[in-house]
């Protein structure tokens, strides 16, 4: 089992990639997948997307921002998801995500979620890093996939 030391070592190290990939500002850019789970499916969980390619730099390494991104809430009647935009920010320098977004109820959540590295893989279509919400500000569960490509 890994140390927390090695884990956070891990995360340190997929956070610099990103760095290293977005900053010199040649490389395509970045799509991302962001999943939200809280108790209730059918009102706050929900599976959003898009692109996190603006980089901004600040700090050791910067930070990326999504741009016209959005989320899908599941229909409890099993119709078409609601959709809704999401903007969502990583700190590339602390590791943690934070999120802005009105929900198609009209609750508006600005969550702040911390990042844990889980997995890597480098595929022809780029490299995909895999992250986990290790703690966040509002008791759901998050889970932040990077394509670099």
């Amino acid at each position: 089992m890994p140390s927390e030391h090695s884990e956070h070592q891990k995360t340190q190290n997929a956070l610099q990639q990103v760095f290293d990939y977005v900053s010199p500002g040649t490389n395509e850019g970045i799509s991302f997948s962001l999943s939200r789970l809280t108790d209730d499916l059918f009102t706050d969980s929900f599976l959003g997307g898009g692109d996190i390619s603006l980089f901004t730099p600040s700090g050791h390494r910067g930070s990326i921002r999504s741009q016209l991104s959005h989320g899908y809430v599941l229909s409890s009647s099993g119709g078409t998801p609601a959709q809704f935009p999401i903007d969502l920010a990583v700190d590339l320098t602390t590791g943690r995500g934070s999120g802005s977004w009105t929900l198609p109820s009209g609750t508006a959540q600005s969550p702040t979620f911390g990042l844990q590295q889980v997995k890597t893989v480098n595929a022809p279509e780029g490299t995909m890093l895999l992250f986990a919400g290790e703690t966040s500000s509002d008791d759901a569960v998050y889970s932040l996939a990077l394509l670099l490509i």
